[in-house]
This record gives structure tokens, C-alpha cells and sequence, in this order.
């Protein structure tokens, strides 16, 4: 009988030792599949807003210098784009996770796609970069002088899909623009043949486009949106709102190093077209020159001297938020806060532009 008993007590004591261990181990699969839940994705791809040029250099600096690898981010990918638009359709749709979009266009992007909201989390242009650029004898001066005329731009596009706002800033809302849809490339060549009268588009981009076919800047006539009481913000780096809000610390590592590479570019433009320059033997470097410097004017302005960089007011965010609102007929203001965030934000001290150099 003690034998009997001492043979159960052994048993029984493996029996606990085991369901002990696979108490343990539950845990431990617990603790693991509720870590997996919360890890934050940490390999990115960034898009554009356009054709890879100088205006991009932020990116390319803070990748070459390991700005994202030391904000814990790995960037698998910063690719072109074809027109802000289109980039946010790419990024709502998860094929991105970040992308450079002018804030204009992503609030209309979100007014009509409601389900997948974008936020911008770091604003690149103080100033918005829109306009068309037309030749000066063609004799478009204003606004009302577009109605009718050629201009090489289409769908996705940001001027296309924002021209609304400076004909209802302008007070010109009956002109219609003859956009002619072609691929970014095409419009230097098609304005150099006098196929268009015009192209739609960002200051930064357009014009060195055009002055590499030849032109200089007394051939041409420069429309610019803030011109005509439409001053907004222009780029922006913008994610979907659930991918920020998923992965604080990811978005937070991108703004950082995005923040420094455009830091960098300004202290020393020329290294960042060298940079550049390695990755594409073709590039020319005194065209790229005068797009930087344009790209470089609206993102280092008086304001962010001042206040920093992606200092966001409240005054210039509603201004902006309203313009889209008024010309579109939208029939809901968004709140400010669901377009913009300076959650993720590194410390002002960080964000003082340092002092431009040629």
C-alpha cells in the first residue's frame, strides 16, 4: 500500500512539473502573439510626388547619411511619382506607406475617399508651389486669360485637380483650361513645339523643365496660385491616419530623419546634388541647380526662419483647409486636426533651419 502511494505521488509530482511547464510555456506564446500584435512595420517605401529631381534631395540625403536606419526605419524603396493625386491613391492603398503629396490635394483626396483618410505629419513647403507656367507671348497674365487655353497637365495632377481653388480665389470660376493629359516628360517638349500654350504645375518642377529646353526666364510667364490669394501649404509627407496612429514609432523615426535630410540640404544644397548626382550620371547639375534653389525658397521661408521648420499655424492650415472647401462645394469642413498632426514631431530645437549656403 505504501509502495501504491508512493508510486502515485510520484506520478502526480510529473504530471504538476509537466502542466507547471506548459503553464510556463502559454505565457510565454501569450507574450509573444501579443508583441507580434503590437510590433510596429518598420520596412517602408516612400513615393514621390514626382519624376526623381533635385527637389527630392531631402530623402536621398537622409538615406545616404543613415538618418532613417538610425530612427530605427528601413526604407526598401523612394520611388517617382506621377502627380500628387495619384500618389495619394497610391499610399490610401497601402502600396506605400508614406508619400509626398501638396496638402490641397490630400484634403481633397480625403473628402472623396472618406474610408481611407490620409494626415500630413511633416510639411516640406512653408509655401505652395502651384501655378502654371505659361509663354509670355501668349499673353496670360491672370487667371481669366487661361480660359481656352492649351495646357499640358490632366488627372492627377495637383494643378489639375486643384485649379479650382485659384479661379474661385481669383474670382474666375467660369474659365475652363484645354488640359492636354500626357506624361511628365512630354511637357517641356510639347511646350518647346508650341503644341500647348502652357504647363500646370509646381514651380520647381515646371520651370527648370522648360529653361532645359532652351528658354530662359524672359520667355516666360509664371501664374503662381498665392498670387491670386490662394497661399497655402504646398508638400507635405503624408501616411494613411491608421498607419500613424499603428505605428507612432515609425512615423515619428520617418519625420526625424526626413527633418534632418532636409536640414542637411539646406545648409549645403550643392553636396546634396553631388549626392544626387552619383545616383543619376545624367542629371544635369546646373538645371537641377535652379529647381533645388525654387524647392529651397519654399521650404525655408521667413516663417520657418523664425519658427522652425513644419511650424504649422492654425490660421494658415484653416486657410488652406477653407480654400479646398469653398472651391469644391465640399459640404463638410475638416477639422484641422484630421489633416495635420505635429504629434511626431522632433523637439523645435531640431527643427531651426540652419543658415543657407550656395
Amino acid at each position: 500500500m505504501i509502495s501504491g502511494r508512493s508510486g502515485g505521488s510520484a506520478w502526480t509530482s510529473r504530471e504538476t512539473g509537466v502542466r507547471a511547464r506548459l503553464f510556463v510555456m502559454s505565457f510565454v506564446v501569450i507574450g509573444f502573439c501579443a508583441a507580434s500584435a503590437h510590433a510596429e512595420v518598420r520596412n517602408v517605401k516612400i513615393s514621390l510626388d514626382w519624376i526623381i529631381q533635385g527637389t527630392h534631395a531631402p530623402f536621398f540625403v537622409a538615406q545616404d547619411k543613415g538618418y532613417f536606419k538610425a530612427a530605427g526605419v528601413t526604407v526598401d524603396a523612394i520611388d517617382k511619382g506621377n502627380g500628387a493625386t495619384n500618389v495619394a491613391v497610391t499610399v490610401a492603398s497601402g502600396a506605400y506607406q508614406f508619400g509626398w503629396v501638396d496638402m490641397p490635394s490630400m484634403i481633397l483626396f480625403n473628402a472623396k475617399n472618406p474610408s481611407t483618410p490620409l494626415i500630413a505629419v511633416y510639411v516640406s513647403f512653408d509655401e505652395t508651389p502651384l501655378a502654371f507656367i505659361t509663354r509670355k507671348s501668349a499673353g496670360i497674365r491672370r487667371p481669366a486669360d487661361l480660359d481656352g487655353k492649351k495646357i499640358a497637365g490632366g488627372p492627377g495632377t495637383a494643378v489639375h485637380d486643384t485649379e479650382s481653388i485659384l479661379f474661385k480665389a481669383a474670382h474666375a470660376e467660369n474659365v475652363k483650361v484645354n488640359w492636354v493629359a500626357v506624361q511628365p516628360q512630354l511637357f517641356g517638349p510639347m511646350f518647346k513645339r508650341g503644341e500647348v500654350d502652357g504647363t500646370g504645375g509646381f514651380t520647381n518642377s515646371n520651370v527648370p523643365a522648360i529653361l532645359e529646353m532652351g528658354f530662359t526666364m524672359d520667355d516666360l510667364f509664371v501664374l503662381k496660385y498665392s498670387d491670386f490669394g490662394a497661399d497655402m501649404y504646398g508638400l507635405a509627407l503624408v501616411t494613411r491616419k491608421k498607419f500613424a496612429e499603428d505605428n507612432p514609432e515609425t512615423t515619428r523615426g520617418m519625420v526625424k530623419a526626413l527633418n534632418q535630410g532636409t536640414k542637411d540640404t539646406i545648409a549645403a544644397p550643392q553636396k546634396a546634388l553631388d549626392l544626387l548626382k552619383t545616383q543619376d550620371v545624367m542629371m544635369k547639375t546646373d538645371i537641377e541647380k535652379i529647381r533645388l534653389d525654387i524647392a529651397l525658397g519654399l521650404t525655408d521661408t521667413p516663417h520657418v526662419a523664425q519658427y522652425g521648420l513644419s511650424s504649422v499655424t492654425p490660421e494658415k492650415l484653416q486657410q488652406t483647409i477653407d480654400a479646398v472647401v469653398t472651391a469644391y462645394g465640399l459640404p463638410n469642413s475638416p477639422n484641422p486636426a484630421s489633416v495635420y498632426t505635429d504629434r511626431y514631431l522632433p523637439p523645435l530645437a531640431e527643427r531651426m533651419a540652419p543658415k543657407r549656403t550656395n
